[in-house]
């Protein structure tokens, strides 16, 4: 009986790199801090507001899988891009408020700021690694042998 080993090799997902874990880990701070700050607050004047929020929790949750490196780059390509979506998404809701406090205004501005950076970066590094691996795969003799054969059939 054939055992996994001599069949096709499983592809490894190329995993986060140090920077991709660590501003993973800089949007949870900034959403935690958000949450207490901007969300607990709002949930006390208007708990349907919570409702609106369940997408942000679920990405929370993704954004400590992507800090603790348990992901591949694609499925954090995807949760970025989700996140800056819901980051605007929160704007829009925020910006609906009848009366928002100057002290409201003013965090709600640093972490959609924050946010926006944090997100732009984890991507552009994102597409970075990706072109960089997709150049060096390319460079590959191994590599080109194989697309030599492909192109043989």
């Amino acid at each position: 009986m054939p055992t996994s080993s001599h069949l096709h090799p499983h592809t490894a997902f190329p995993k986060l790199s140090k920077l991709g874990r660590s501003l993973a880990a800089a949007q949870v701070l900034k959403e935690t801090l958000s949450i207490v700050f901007l969300g607990l607050p709002l949930v006390q004047e208007e708990p349907l507001v919570l409702l609106s929020a369940l997408p942000g929790l679920v990405l929370y949750l993704l954004h400590w899988q992507l800090a603790l490196g348990r992901v591949g780059r694609l499925f954090a390509g995807v949760v970025w891009v989700l996140t800056l979506l819901d980051e605007l998404w929160g704007l829009l809701l925020f910006q609906e408020l009848e009366a928002p406090t100057r002290g409201q205004v003013r965090m709600l501005h640093w972490s959609y700021f924050l946010g926006l950076g944090i997100i732009l970066l984890a991507l552009v590094e994102l597409a970075w690694r990706w072109q960089r691996n997709k150049l060096r795969a390319r460079r590959n003799v191994h590599h080109q042998a194989i697309l030599a054969g492909r192109q043989r059939r």
